[in-house]
């Protein structure tokens, strides 16, 4: 089946785990573009701050991308099949909330698996969160604003099924979970769909996924240098410009051009 020129029948391929010791060797170029917020979007591009919804320590309200990452998520939302939209769960993610999703998911880890080695533990829980880092070498995708998690919605505005909830950390939530699997019932056989349908939809635009994670793409940051095959990446870690930072640089420029006359 072919819906917008995107095709349901063609397969998720298999992609492997990155190695996230020489993800940080690839060098940043770095850029100034700036973060949006998404709920400038109009249809058929759609906003849920997830983890703020949830109540996650530190989550802000809204979900801030770069610009040329939101322009292309609207290229992706545009094509999609009539009475679908694209739903942007979570983008540019404050540093406390990686600290926290980090350590929480590995303490449950520990918590089922009290004899697990640490070196095994940080493997798993990088399976589905990045370690928290803010170094300008080597931040996690979501503190740089082009890693961004989205998942499909119908005509009514609910998500469409993917085979498992958006952040589930089980094998099944690998992308091609259900590719090359014999016997899928209907709903394995339509999540099956639904995530080429976003997967073709977001790799169509430039867009690289994360194999762990149906709903985690990129584009810019250095997982996206990876998986892209780029020998640098764009964008570094950044943070929505706030109030007081905008006065900040409006006194030191007002203070220069002072100075300078």
């Amino acid at each position: 089946m072919i819906l917008n020129n995107i095709s349901c029948d063609q397969p998720i391929p298999r992609s492997a785990e990155p190695d996230w010791a020489a993800l940080g060797n690839i060098p940043i170029t770095g850029s100034d573009e700036p973060l949006v917020p998404v709920s400038l979007a109009p249809a058929p591009l759609k906003v849920y701050p997830a983890y703020a919804r949830m109540g996650i320590p530190g989550a802000i309200n809204e979900c801030h991308l770069r610009e040329g990452v939101y322009r292309r998520l609207l290229a992706v939302a545009r094509s999609l099949p009539p009475g679908l939209t694209l739903l942007v769960l979570d983008g540019w993610r404050p540093w406390r909330v990686q600290e926290y999703l980090f350590e929480a998911l590995s303490e449950a880890i520990r918590e089922i698996h009290p004899a697990i080695s640490d070196d095994e533990l940080l493997e798993r829980t990088r399976e589905f969160v990045a370690l928290p880092s803010q170094s300008a070498d080597a931040p996690s995708p979501h503190l740089t604003g082009g890693a961004v998690d989205v998942t499909l919605c119908d005509a009514d505005g609910l998500p469409l099924p993917m085979g498992t909830l958006f952040d589930a950390v089980l094998p099944t939530s690998h992308t091609a979970a259900f590719e090359n699997r014999t016997g899928l019932n209907d709903d394995e056989r339509a999540a099956r769909d639904n995530r080429r349908l976003l997967y073709h939809a977001m790799t169509a635009q430039g867009f690289t996924n994360l194999p762990s994670e149906w709903w985690h793409f990129d584009f810019g940051d250095q997982l996206w240098a990876h998986y892209s095959g780029q020998s640098e990446a764009l964008y570094g870690p950044t943070e929505p410009d706030s109030m007081e930072s905008r006065w900040r640089r409006q006194l030191q420029q007002q203070a220069q051009d002072k100075d300078g006359r």
